[in-house]
């Protein structure tokens, strides 16, 4: 979902978080900033796989803030792996620009 600041994505996607682990799903909100912030360091200490498992693991994986500033290439790659490999379980992905922006 995509709209101006102030418009209450965020608010939603919490809203959904609440129900969703209302009804047992394991659930992780996150801003994608950070996610696409941590995997980097795994590959430098050999992690990145374990970091993706428990990034792909939730049965709902929120990211909040999508597309604030422009990928890198790594980046756009981290997040194209995160998506593909959660296998049918689509994220739900927040941002304050325009799909045709990303």
């Amino acid at each position: 979902m995509f709209g101006i600041v102030g418009v209450g994505r965020t608010h939603v996607a919490q809203a959904l978080d609440h129900q969703a682990v209302r009804r047992g799903a394991n659930v992780r909100r996150t801003r994608t900033s950070h996610i696409l912030a941590e995997l980097p360091g795994g590959n430098a200490d050999r992690t990145w796989g374990k970091r993706m498992r428990e990034l792909i693991r939730p049965d709902l994986l929120i990211l909040d803030d999508f597309a604030v500033c422009q990928l890198s290439p790594s980046q756009g790659d981290d997040l194209y792996a995160l998506v593909s490999e959660r296998q049918g379980r689509s994220p739900i992905i927040t941002s304050n620009r325009a799909p045709s922006d990303w």
